[in-house]
């Protein structure tokens, strides 16, 4: 969707109106001009059949523009077509009075009380005109301020909610980043630690902008919560599952991921997330980690398994949103998991950053892409 269309499904109805207003008492002044050069000869009823009809048809014009954008012509041509038929047929039903020859005074005085409200025709339709204009923009321009201050804030803290992290917890380190598509995003990554071990997560809120980002703060702050009062790992979808499920619109939903250390081994689960990819450092094989669970918020009462993996040392483990693996070439073709297994093959080996950004280079190579962005590596060192 193109940012033109985007901003006028954001305007109030009051903004919008005032808008097509201001568009029809500009071009209603060409009615006024056309009689001052038909010297104020049309018939009073043409005269203000033209005025609406030079207005109304503007308004017609700007809406094609702003609901079809690119395709505007395939409204603008007809309606110019349907335009100057009505003002023909106009000129033919009502057409101008005979010229006196030569002027009296009586005809003088009545061309020139004629022109005089022409002249305050124009005047006083470019003027209600520049009025409209006037209120939207300076309408708009607070409501952009506005919302300008308020991304801003919101930006703030989604810098708060999904810090970048580079941290070592035991035998293990840590590396990843979210890069959300606008000023805030649905994604999450996070890192959390208790005397029993630890939990690495990623989610992915369904979506763009602001709604998914409100959301993916629920989200950590529901798993947190879970996680600081004594919740096993194994249990955490199922809680926020029943948490997520009736705060969100309906339609919306959220895919998550974790790799969680109980001391001995790695349990790991996923609901309708992309696979957690284990890059065996001893035989160079990667492996995808899932489990056959339902992304969360889609329906109550659900049972989601787990399952655990043996990690040997410097295993590196990634997990990541669609937004790396949905990035797209000019061929349609996607970055996919494959694009991200070449990577890992001939990088694995360098530090968790280099490995994230390599794997972030890779995918700009490789194409475009309109969704958020994470990634999560972890390695036993």
């Amino acid at each position: 969707m193109s940012t033109t269309g985007s901003y006028w499904k954001t305007v109030p109805r009051k903004s919008f109106v005032t808008f097509l207003l201001g568009v029809f008492f500009i071009f209603s002044a060409v009615g006024f001009a056309n009689d001052v050069m038909a010297m104020g000869r049309q018939p009073l009823l043409r005269l203000v059949l033209i005025v609406l009809l030079d207005g109304l048809f503007p308004v017609g014009y700007a809406l094609s523009g702003i609901i079809l954008r690119k395709r505007f012509w395939k409204a603008f041509v007809p309606l110019f077509a349907v335009h100057y038929t009505l003002m023909f047929l106009l000129g033919n039903w009502l057409p101008n009075l005979p010229a006196a020859a030569p002027l009296r005074a009586a005809d003088i005085a009545r061309m020139g009380s004629r022109l005089n409200l022409d002249g305050v025709g124009i005047i006083l339709a470019m003027a209600l005109g520049y009025a409209c204009f006037i209120h939207f923009y300076i309408t708009e321009g607070r409501r952009y301020f506005r919302v300008h201050a308020e991304m801003a804030l919101a930006t703030e803290i989604h810098r708060v909610l999904v810090p970048a992290i580079d941290t070592k917890m035991g035998s293990f380190e840590f590396y990843g980043r979210s890069l959300p598509s606008g000023e805030v995003g649905g994604d999450l990554i996070d890192v959390f630690q208790d005397e029993r071990g630890w939990i690495a997560y990623v989610a992915d809120v369904s979506g763009h902008g602001v709604a998914p980002s409100l959301v993916m703060g629920m989200v950590k702050s529901a798993a947190r919560m879970q996680l600081s009062s004594g919740e096993k790992s194994s249990e955490l979808l199922e809680r926020l599952n029943s948490v997520l499920r009736p705060i969100k619109k309906p339609e919306m939903f959220a895919t998550f991921a974790y790799v969680a250390w109980n001391g001995e081994r790695l349990e790991y689960s996923s609901a309708g997330h992309p696979p957690i990819l284990h890059y065996h450092d001893a035989t160079g094989e990667i492996s995808e980690l899932a489990c056959p669970n339902l992304p969360l918020g889609l329906l109550d009462g659900r049972r989601f398994v787990n399952e655990s993996v043996d990690c040997a040392p410097n295993d590196l483990f990634v997990l990541l949103t669609d937004g790396l693996l949905e990035t797209t070439n000019s061929k349609d073709e996607e970055f996919s998991l494959s694009g991200v297994k070449a990577v890992l093959s001939a990088q694995a080996g360098g530090s968790t950053s280099a490995v994230f950004e390599a794997l972030l280079a890779a995918a700009h190579r490789h194409g475009h892409s309109v969704d958020d962005l994470s990634l999560l590596l972890i390695r036993r060192q």
